[in-house]
C-alpha cells in the first residue's frame, strides 16, 4: 500500500507542531528534573560530548559524501556542520535555564544536515539516519519526559519527509522509515532509564552528603561541649583540630588557634608525652602535667596561671596519614566534682543523724533543765548544768542547719526587697547578740530578688552574725551596703567587718562543712553557699586590706530608684 507525499508531510507538520508545543509546554518539567537554573557540571559534560561527537559526524559525512557523486554544497554542509559543534564546545554557559530550546534547536540543525545530505547524495534513509541513535539517547537522558519522545517522533517524520524527496515514498521507505523511528523511540527509552538512575544515584549521592556535613556538625558541636580539652595531632604533630577548651587551656584563646601549630609550639611536656606514645604506643609516664593558661584574659591581673591536666592518647587515622587523638582532663575540676560528691553524700549522711538526734537532744535538754532547779544551791552544780545547757544549744543549732540543708532546694521563691531584708535581719539580730550600734547599712539602689523568704534570712544571718563575731565590736564594726551588677544581672550584698580578717592559710577552707576557727558550729558559712547555690547565686570572700569582706551574688529581679 503506497503513502502520498501529501500526507506525509502533513504528518510531518502535525508532529513537528507537536513538539514544539511540548518544548514549550514541559520545559517547566524539565527543569525540576534537570536542574535548569544552571548548568550541572554531569549535564555540561554531557553537552560537550554531543558537541565532539557532531564534529565527529560532520567528519565522517563529508567522508561518506566523497564514495558518491555529492556536490561541492554537500562537503561545505558537513563540514560546516563540525566547525558549529566545534564552537559549540564554548557557548553552552550561555544557556543557562534555556536547555531544552538549546537542545530542541540542536536537533533541528541535526536533521537538517542529514535531510540535506540525503537530498543532495540520493542516499537511502538507513544510511545516515542511524547518527542520530545517540543523539536520541541523549534527549532522553536529559528530558526524562513525554518531550523526548515528541523530539524522537519529530526527527522520525522530517527523515521521513526527506526519504519522499529523494524517491517515491514505498512501502520498503516506509518500513525503513518506521525501523528508524523505533530505534529513535529505543534509544530515547534507553537514556531515559539511564538519566533517570543517574538522578537517583545523584540524588543519593547528595542526601548522603548532606547526612554527612550534619553528622560532622553533630560531630563538632559535641566536640566543642565536652568537659575535656580535644586535639587531633597528624604524624608530623601539627595540631589540625582542637575544640575551645583546649585551645583556652593551652593558648589563652578559646576563639582560634594559630594554622599548622606544632604541638613543640603547645607545651614541651605534652609534646614529649606524645612522641613516647607515637613510638612505643603508650606513655611511661602517666602523671599530671601543668600548663600555663594565658596570659591573655585568664584573670582580673593578667598573668598567667597554671593548670594541671592528665593527657590520655587515642591513635586515630588522621587525614589517611597517622595521627593521633589527645584528650585533656581538667584534674582540678574533677577532684572539684568528686568534692562535691561527698559534700553532697555527706550532707545527706548527716539531715539523717540530725534527725535521730533531735529526739534524744530535747531528752537531754529538759533533764538539764530539770538539774538545774534541783541544785540551785550548789554553785558547782550550776556551772555543770550551765555547760549542759551551752553545748545542748550548740547541738541543737547544729541539727537546725544540718536539717535546712536537707531542704534548701524546696523553698518557695518570692520577690523580696534586698535592703529591706537586711535592715530587718540587723533589727532582729542585735539584741540577741547585744551589738547596738555595731551596724552600718547602706543601699545605692532598691533591689529586688526573687528567693525563699526562710532562705535569704538565713544567709544574712549567718554573714551578719559571723562578722560581729570576728569584729572589734565597737560602733559601725560591720559596714553591710547593697546594690546590683547590670552586666552580670546580680543582686550584690557586701558584709564587711574591721576584725583581723581570714588567716591565709585557712581561705580555701572556711566554705567547708564543719570547719570552724572561734567555737561555732563550723556550718554557717557553708550553708550560706550551699543556699545562695540552689537560688542561682553565690558566695565568696571579697579582697579587704582590713577584716573581712563577705559577698553574697544573687539573681538579679527588679531595681527600683537607682541611685
Amino acid at each position: 500500500m503506497a503513502v502520498t507525499g501529501q500526507q506525509i508531510r502533513s504528518a510531518a507538520r502535525g508532529v513537528s507542531r507537536d513538539a514544539a508545543r511540548a518544548s514549550t509546554r514541559e520545559s517547566t518539567s524539565w527543569q525540576g528534573n534537570a536542574k535548569t537554573s544552571e548548568v550541572d557540571q554531569t549535564d555540561l559534560r554531557l553537552l560537550r560530548l554531543l558537541a565532539l561527537y557532531r564534529a565527529v559526524v560532520g567528519v565522517a559525512l563529508a567522508v561518506l559524501a566523497a564514495g558518491t557523486d555529492a556536490r561541492v554544497e554537500t562537503y561545505a554542509a558537513a563540514f560546516a556542520y563540525a566547525a558549529w559543534a566545534l564552537v559549540s564546545l564554548f557557548t553552552f554557559q550561555r544557556f543557562k535555564g534555556r536547555i531544552p530550546s538549546l537542545l530542541l534547536v540542536q536537533l533541528t540543525i541535526d536533521l537538517a544536515l542529514i535531510a540535506f545530505v540525503l537530498i543532495t547524495t540520493q542516499t537511502r534513509i538507513t544510511a545516515y539516519a542511524a547518527y542520530l541513535f545517540p543523539i536520541a539517547a541523549a534527549h532522553g537522558w536529559f528530558f526524562r519526559s513525554r518531550i523526548a519522545f515528541a523530539h524522537a517522533a519529530f526527527a522520525a517524520m522530517v527523515l521521513l519527509v526527506a526519504e519522499w524527496f529523494v524517491r517515491d515514498v514505498s512501502v520498503s521507505g516506509v518500513t525503513q522509515a518506521a525501523v528508524v523511528g523505533a530505534g529513535y523511540f529505543l534509544m530515547t527509552a534507553v537514556g531515559m532509564l539511564l538519566g533517570g538512575s543517574a538522578a537517583s544515584s545523584e540524588e543519593l549521592a547528595i542526601s548522603r552528603s548532606e547526612d554527612i556535613r550534619r553528622l560532622a556538625q553533630v560531630n563538632q558541636m559535641v566536640i566543642s561541649e565536652l568537659s575535656d580539652g580535644v586535639l587531633a595531632v597528624n604524624a608530623d604533630g601539627q595540631v589540625i583540630m582542637s575544640n575551645p577548651r583546649a585551645r583556652r587551656w593551652l593558648t589563652g584563646d578559646e576563639a582560634t588557634m594559630r594554622p599548622q601549630l606544632h604541638i613543640d609550639d603547645v607545651s614541651i611536656t605534652l609534646s614529649q608525652r606524645w612522641r613516647s606514645f607515637v613510638q612505643h604506643g603508650s606513655t611511661v609516664d602517666g602523671s599530671p602535667i601543668t600548663v600555663s593558661v594565658g596570659p591573655r584574659g585568664e584573670g582580673e591581673t593578667g598573668i598567667a596561671k597554671s593548670k594541671v591536666l592528665l593527657p590520655r592518647f587515642m591513635p586515630i587515622d588522621v587525614q589517611q596519614d597517622g595521627g593521633t587523638i589527645i584528650f585533656l582532663e581538667d584534674l582540678d575540676q574533677a577532684q572539684a566534682e568528686a568534692q562535691q560528691i561527698k559534700l553532697a553524700a555527706l550532707g545527706r549522711l548527716s539531715a539523717s543523724i540530725a534527725h535521730e538526734i533531735r529526739n534524744p537532744l530535747s531528752a537531754i535538754k529538759q533533764a538539764a533543765q530539770l538539774l538545774g532547779e534541783e541544785v540551785q544551791g550548789s554553785e558547782q552544780a550550776m556551772s555543770l548544768s550551765r555547760i549542759i545547757d551551752k553545748n545542748t544549744e550548740r547541738i541543737d543549732r547544729i541539727v537546725r542547719d544540718v536539717s535546712l540543708l536537707g531542704r534548701r532546694d524546696r523553698g518557695t521563691p518570692e520577690m523580696l526587697s534586698l535592703p529591706n531584708m537586711a535592715k530587718e535581719c540587723i533589727q532582729e539580730l542585735i539584741p540577741h547578740i547585744n551589738a547596738h550600734g555595731g551596724y552600718q547599712l547602706s543601699a545605692t539602689s532598691d533591689v529586688y530578688v526573687k528567693v525563699d523568704k526562710s532562705h535569704l534570712e538565713e544567709m544574712l544571718n549567718n554573714l551578719l552574725s559571723n562578722a560581729w563575731r570576728h569584729s572589734r565590736k565597737n560602733r559601725g564594726s560591720v559596714r553591710v551596703s547593697v546594690g546590683s551588677n547590670f552586666e552580670t544581672q546580680r543582686a550584690i550584698i557586701q558584709v564587711h567587718d574591721d576584725g583581723d580578717g581570714v588567716p591565709k592559710n585557712v581561705i580555701d577552707k572556711i566554705f567547708e562543712p564543719f570547719f570552724s576557727g572561734s567555737g561555732s558550729t563550723g556550718l554557717g558559712l557553708y550553708l550560706v553557699r550551699e543556699l545562695a547555690q540552689a537560688a542561682g547565686g553565690n558566695v565568696r570572700l571579697g579582697q579587704s586590706t582590713t577584716g573581712a569582706r563577705f559577698v553574697l551574688e544573687l539573681p538579679l529581679a527588679i531595681v527600683k530608684n537607682p541611685g
